[in-house]
């Protein structure tokens, strides 16, 4: 550890200090995510964990790890950085300060012509040795032709015009280069493709309702939809039939979604869209039946409906489960949930098979209403109710016939239903499970004289330790 540190604290709720010049020079022709990754790396010059890499850093900033090497390389190319090594990746930071001045040394001669080249592409302006100095290290550092840089740079002036500068021209010949476009006559293709899908752009244009001719940045990014992620024109004018209102950047954004999932045909996508659709009426249609209102049936559709859907449930089935849930009370997906998992334990997945087992809880519940009936009461049935009939029918085994005569006997008593189910534990205990049986039990009892409370009963010391353990452990309690 070195003399002073800054305390984890300080780490914490310190700055971090950012050049104007980076801000003023450097941040507007950046994209964003060389942005994040240049800052989060000044954040952690000052930072004293030595675990982190180029890996944690791609995971704090949701970014692969080849994102964040491009961004340094990018910002390697205008100077900021130095790549120290590129396995594992370690980055020195260089002051803005310093990087206009910092020439490196070529051999004399070395860029004459491009340097000719490049300059009778900017009739308007000077091009500064700064600038140049951004062009040599790119060639240098790539290892690319003069050649394929002016050809790219002659392409964007085309596009855009001379306001353009040096990180634009990088920028889009990086990601070309990251195309496996490195040579003259592989750009010269690639320019002519450019030119060929004019045609094509205007029917994209057309489709998304615009007048307007494509610009430059509209033809790259048809490229990137046609010859990077794979789609047809047909797909990608197909897809734009259905965002005219968002545009270009509607039309991006949607064509993106479906190559994360791997859709690219009219078809696929169609299919994709219309079980999306079928999804989300479906959620709306929950949500009425249960009584309330959807503000976002996607996400709903997500954490709940898609789930139930993928465990078996049909859609009538689901239907049928959140009427049942209206009548229940129960206001929320959540509180619907319950009640399809318990559907699933019973195994009902279908709307007949849920109907047969209401069915059959409303058969019982009519049994319960006479049982509690018999016993001189006129309440409603509870869930106690059915825990106890469950037990008496179920596990003990007890007809509906005895039940209910267990009850006519518990007629008048205070606690009528636990007096039901003292009888008929004792008739089990006496082995009695039919109607002859029980009521011949009860003759008995009834005949045979009460013994009279003492209040008091003696237990022996095996018989207390049988029943409550070894009583003399309970001075440690």
């Amino acid at each position: 550890m070195s003399f002073c540190n800054f305390s984890p604290r300080w780490q914490e709720h310190g700055f971090c200090a950012v050049d104007n010049r980076f801000i003023t020079q450097w941040m507007p022709d950046a994209k964003g995510d060389h942005v994040k990754v240049y800052l989060y790396g000044l954040y952690l010059c000052s930072s004293s964990d030595a675990s982190m890499n180029a890996a944690a850093m791609a995971s704090a900033l949701s970014l692969s790890e080849a994102q964040v090497t491009t961004a340094m390389e990018y910002w390697r190319d205008a100077g900021l950085v130095t790549i120290s090594s590129a396995s594992p990746l370690t980055v020195v930071y260089n002051h803005p300060a310093d990087v206009g001045g910092k020439l490196r040394k070529f051999k004399a001669g070395r860029f004459t012509d491009f340097n000719a080249q490049l300059q009778a592409l900017y009739p308007h302006r000077m091009i500064t040795p700064a600038e140049y100095e951004r062009y040599y290290d790119f060639i240098e550092s790539n290892k690319v032709p003069d050649e394929l840089l002016i050809m790219i740079a002659g392409y964007c002036v085309a596009g855009k015009g001379e306001n353009i500068n040096w990180s634009y021209v990088l920028t889009c010949a990086r990601d070309w280069i990251s195309q496996g476009i490195r040579t003259p006559r592989q750009a010269e293709e690639k320019i002519r493709q450019t030119e060929e899908c004019s045609e094509k752009m205007n029917a994209l244009m057309r489709e998304l309702g615009r007048k307007s001719s494509p610009d430059f940045d509209e033809k790259q990014l048809y490229l990137k939809w046609t010859e990077s992620w794979g789609f047809s024109h047909e797909t990608v004018l197909h897809v734009a039939g259905s965002c005219k209102k968002g545009g270009m950047n509607k039309l991006d954004s949607l064509l993106d979604s479906y190559f994360r999932l791997s859709l690219f045909t009219i078809e696929e996508i169609d299919a994709y869209n219309e079980s999306r659709r079928k999804l989300r009426n479906l959620t709306r249609e929950i949500y009425k039946r249960m009584g309330l209102w959807c503000e976002n049936p996607d996400q709903a559709a997500e954490v709940y409906v898609s789930p139930w859907l993928a465990k078996g449930f049909d859609k009538d089935a689901l239907l049928k489960i959140a009427a049942h849930c209206f009548t229940r009370g129960i206001k929320t997906l959540e509180g619907m949930n319950g009640t399809v998992n318990k559907m699933l334990k019973e195994g009902c997945l279908s709307a007949e098979a849920i109907d047969e087992y209401l069915a059959g809880c409303a058969a019982r519940d009519e049994v319960i209403a006479r049982v509690i009936a018999a016993t001189g009461s006129s309440r409603s049935v509870t869930a106690n109710d059915r825990d106890l009939y469950g037990v008496w029918s179920d596990i003990w085994g007890f007809s509906d016939e005895v039940i209910i005569y267990a009850a006519t006997l518990s007629q008048g008593r205070v606690n009528a239903m636990s007096h039901t189910g003292n009888l008929l534990s004792y008739w089990k205990r006496q082995g009695a499970s039919g109607m002859d049986e029980v009521k011949k039990l009860s003759e008995q009892s009834a005949k045979a004289p009460r013994a009279a409370f003492t209040g008091e009963r003696n237990y022996t010391k095996q018989q207390l330790d049988a029943f409550l353990g070894d009583v003399s452990d309970f001075d440690d309690i």
